[in-house]
C-alpha cells in the first residue's frame, strides 16, 4: 500500500514539474516583437551602424559607436517577481534607433549597469 501510495506522488510530482519546465515565455512583459509580429534578433548588415554593435557592450560604448538612440523605454523581466531570484537580469531597456533598428540591454539589479543583450536590425523602426 504505502508503495502505491509513493508511486502515485512521484508520478503527480513529476507531471507537475514537466508541466513547469514547458511553460516557454521569454520573460519578457509587453515585448515590442509580439505587438507588431516582425522577427526578433535579425542581425544587422555590414553597413549598418547597429553593426558597430557587440554583445556585452556598455551602453557608454554604445552611445560612443552610434550616437544616442531617437527613443528608449525600460520594462521588468517575469524574472523581476521571482520571489528569492538574485541574479541581475530583472530589468531591460531597449534604445529605438529610426531607420535603423533597437538595441536591448539588461540593466545590472546591484550596479545599475547595462549590458548589450540583443541588437535587432529593422529599416522599418519608427523610434517613438
Amino acid at each position: 500500500m504505502k508503495r502505491r501510495v509513493l508511486a502515485v506522488a512521484l508520478i503527480g510530482f513529476l507531471a507537475v514539474l514537466g508541466g513547469c519546465a514547458t511553460s516557454g515565455g521569454s520573460g519578457e512583459a509587453g515585448s515590442s516583437a509580439e505587438a507588431t509580429g516582425k522577427p526578433r534578433g535579425v542581425a544587422p548588415p555590414a553597413g549598418s551602424p547597429l553593426s558597430k554593435v557587440e554583445l556585452g557592450m556598455s551602453d557608454t560604448d554604445v552611445r560612443k559607436a552610434i550616437g544616442e538612440p531617437t527613443s528608449s523605454h525600460s520594462y521588468m523581466t517575469g524574472k523581476s517577481w521571482i520571489p528569492f531570484y538574485y541574479g541581475t537580469d530583472t530589468t531591460r531597456s531597449e534604445w529605438q534607433y529610426k531607420g535603423q533598428g533597437r538595441v536591448v540591454f539588461s540593466r545590472n539589479q546591484y550596479t545599475g549597469g547595462l549590458k548589450v543583450i540583443r541588437v535587432d536590425y529593422d529599416p522599418d523602426e519608427q523610434g517613438r
